[in-house]
């Protein structure tokens, strides 16, 4: 199995050194995992260390394309409340 970036991405460069297995590699316009050479740091780490880093919620995703970071895991906000604050923002 092999996690994978996805375009939300932003290139911060903070997963890239963390791999044990030397899987990420920029590319353009986001980080890639190269899947032949993920382990999800098994063997080396409890949990992904990419996925540990990310800034960016649901950019990692694993196997079965669920984030690793979802939506609202890192702000602790409900994405329904985040949508109603979003809103009402954009209302105004």
């Amino acid at each position: 199995m092999a996690l994978k970036i996805i375009e939300s991405c932003v290139n911060c460069f903070a997963c890239e050194p963390l791999c044990p297995s030397k899987a990420i590699y920029e590319a353009k316009p986001h980080f890639l995992i190269d899947s032949k050479k993920c382990t999800e740091c098994e063997g080396d780490y409890a949990v992904p260390q990419c996925a540990s880093i990310c800034p960016i919620e649901g950019a990692i995703l694993d196997a079965f394309n669920i984030p690793l970071n979802p939506a609202g895991s890192l702000t602790g906000i409900p994405p329904e409340k985040m949508a109603e604050a979003m809103a009402e923002l954009q209302a105004h």
